[in-house]
C-alpha cells in the first residue's frame, strides 16, 4: 500500500503502466538547518533551541548588527521536555554552549527550488 504524496508526487508513466513518473507539482516542506555558533545565513522561519544551558542565548538580525540577548532559554533536559521554539527570524546565533547543533533555523523549502 502507498502512502498518498507518493501517489500525488508521482503519477503513471502513459507509454508504461509498470512505471512512474515525477507529476510536475512543487510540494512545500519544513528544512532544518543547524548553523554553527556566529555563522551568518538566511533568516529562518523560526528557531528551535534543543539544548538548555545556564548561560544565555544571543541573536544577530542584521548583517551590520550586533547580537541581542534573549536570555537563558529554560529547558528541562532530563525531565522530559522537548526542544523549545522561538518565533524570530535571526541570521545568526551565539551563546549556550555554543556547540553546533544547539539551535536549528528551520525554513520553508519548495520541491520546485531543488
Amino acid at each position: 500500500m502507498s502512502s498518498g504524496l507518493v501517489q500525488t508526487m508521482y503519477g503513471a508513466d502513459s507509454s508504461n503502466n509498470k512505471k512512474m513518473k515525477p507529476s510536475g507539482v512543487a510540494y512545500q516542506y519544513k528544512k532544518a538547518v543547524a548553523p554553527a555558533a556566529n555563522t551568518v545565513v538566511d533568516a529562518p522561519l523560526y528557531v528551535i533551541i534543543n539544548v538548555g544551558h545556564a548561560t544565555k542565548y544571543e541573536f544577530k538580525y542584521e548583517s551590520d548588527g550586533g547580537f541581542v540577548d534573549y536570555g537563558v532559554i529554560p529547558i528541562a533536559d532530563n525531565a522530559g521536555a522537548g526542544p523549545v521554539r522561538i518565533d524570530i527570524q535571526p541570521i545568526a546565533w551565539k551563546g549556550g554552549a555554543g556547540a553546533t547543533g544547539d539551535v536549528t533555523f528551520i525554513y520553508n523549502q519548495s520541491s520546485a527550488s531543488n
